[in-house]
């Protein structure tokens, strides 16, 4: 009997370890032709990239050259301006923009003044065309300020963005790029991960390429998407050109002043909130805070109201 234990327990040892050894040649095997696989994908998804980084940074890109044409011909607040601080950089997109407020005023005023007649109501004509017309014109305006409000967000956006470009900007700079070279390296991070920024960075690449100084660069890319970290930047460059410091202490002063400016604007944030809820409470909790008081005296006084009994 413990013989036959001996060889049941020996079989199952033998058929353990050969199992253990195939699966771990199996898995290696596996993981080998999952690396070879993800290899082949990542290197064609890097070239690509590459391309398409290539053909933003060409100088023949429509879009650089309509951004140059609106930077060149049109002010800070005009509709293609306000349209590429919002993220759309396309030659169509005021005609886009245009359709589609126009649309939408056309729809609004014809669902008024059917539905309105629909109802069968005895409002006069001439009421139930201005009630539409004045809905119509308020789609129209509110259109507008969807745009100034994607434009501020993208303002948002790219400010929280602005402290990661300067620690990009400064480590290629500490490996001993020069400032249009690591620019360059950073625009092309960028398009990958942000596209707009990216764009923005690269459009400020074309025109040093194109002999315009860092500090005249920043200050359109600053104008376009109205952040002032990029206006203390252009700044600080066209001081530092002009006294002849270092590029790379330059950039690491302004990224140490820029985080101490955050963390200010946040304390600020965060001593204004008190006297934001303060409203906010006292108009939701003040009506049920009284309802709760007052509710159980009332009741108290019909009470006894009722139990009274007339003289006699």
């Amino acid at each position: 009997m413990n013989q036959y234990l001996i060889l049941t327990a020996v079989f199952l040892s033998v058929l353990l370890l050969a199992f253990s050894i195939v699966n771990y040649f199996a898995s290696r095997q596996e993981m080998r032709r999952k690396i070879s696989r993800i290899q082949k994908t990542s290197s064609s998804r890097q070239r690509q990239v590459q391309r398409q980084l290539d053909q933003v940074l060409t100088d023949e890109n429509d879009t650089v050259r309509y951004f140059f044409e609106v930077l060149r011909n049109k002010s800070p607040n005009s509709l293609p301006s306000r349209l590429i601080r919002a993220g759309f950089f396309s030659r169509r997109a005021p005609f886009f923009f245009n359709l589609i407020r126009g649309l939408l005023a056309f729809s609004i005023f014809a669902g008024v003044w059917l539905g309105v007649n629909f109802l069968g109501t005895s409002v006069r004509p001439a009421v139930i065309f201005l009630f539409a017309a004045a809905m119509s014109g308020t789609s129209f305006i509110m259109a507008s300020v969807v745009l100034d409000k994607l434009g501020k967000k993208r303002e948002t956006e790219y400010r929280k963005l602005f402290p990661d470009f300067m620690d990009l900007l400064i480590v290629c700079v500490d490996a001993g790029l020069g400032i249009d070279s690591a620019l360059d390296r950073v625009a092309r991070e960028f398009l990958q991960t942000n596209p707009d920024f990216g764009t923005h960075l690269s459009i400020i690449v074309l025109e040093l390429r194109a002999g315009r100084p860092i500090h005249e660069a920043l200050m359109n890319f600053a104008h376009q998407v109205n952040l002032e970290e990029a206006r203390s930047l252009a700044t600080l460059f066209r001081q530092s050109m002009e006294l002849g410091a270092s590029v790379g202490k330059t950039l690491r002063v302004f990224s140490a002043e820029m985080r101490s400016l955050r963390i200010i604007r946040a304390e600020e944030k965060a001593n204004s909130l008190p006297v934001k809820m303060l409203f906010p409470l006292a108009l939701f909790l003040f009506p049920v805070n009284l309802v709760i008081v007052l509710v159980p005296v009332l009741l108290a006084i019909v009470k006894m109201f009722l139990s009274l009994n007339p003289p006699g």
